[in-house]
Formats: C-alpha cells, structure tokens, sequence
C-alpha cells in the first residue's frame, strides 16, 4: 500500500514538473513575442526597409511589408534562443543547489 502512494505521489509530481515546464515555455514564447514586437517598432520607426534593402551588399527587392515580417521573425527568433538561455542559465544553479541539499539530508 505504501508503494502505490509513492507511485501516486510520483506520477503527480511529474505531471507537476510538466505543467510547470509547459507555463514557463508559454512565459518565454509570450515574453519573446511582444518584446520583438516593441523592438520591430522602434527599429523601424527610425529605418525604411526599403532603404535598407538597397544599401545592403548583395541586391534585393523587398517590399515594406516583406521587410516588416522578416525584421519581427528575426527580433522574436532572437530573443526566442536568448530567452530560453537565460531560463536555462536559471534553472541550473537551483537544480544543483537542490541535489546538494538532499544528499546531505540523507
């Protein structure tokens, strides 16, 4: 009987740790989502994307609106890879603090 409390317990707490990774991933998504749109914004209210287009070093012929949209994927892709690193540069620490502190419990 003691062990299937455990399993239970077990089974919750992987659900758990799910939910949680699941939440923290939507958070990063979101954060990334909005910060590029603020960043599309700025960036683009000083640069003409055309412009740009014109003085780069091989010719292209971009719309404004092709411009827009490659300049928010590239904003939300790049605080994307940033936002998941300092997650996992966060994570680390307490995960290694946390198996320190049970082996010394034992």
């Amino acid at each position: 009987m003691n062990d299937c409390g455990n399993m239970q317990e077990i089974n919750f707490n992987k659900r758990q740790l799910k939910r949680i990774f699941y939440r923290r991933l939507a958070v990063v998504v979101w954060v990334s989502f909005i910060v590029a749109a603020v960043q599309t914004m700025a960036f683009f209210a000083a640069f003409e994307p055309e412009l740009l287009a014109q003085l780069a070093t091989f010719p292209m012929d971009i719309s404004a609106m092709q411009g827009y949209t490659f300049g928010f994927i590239f904003f939300w892709v790049f605080n994307l890879i940033t936002a998941v690193m300092v997650g996992l540069v966060m994570v680390l620490p307490r995960t290694k603090l946390a198996k320190g502190i049970r082996s010394n419990q034992e």
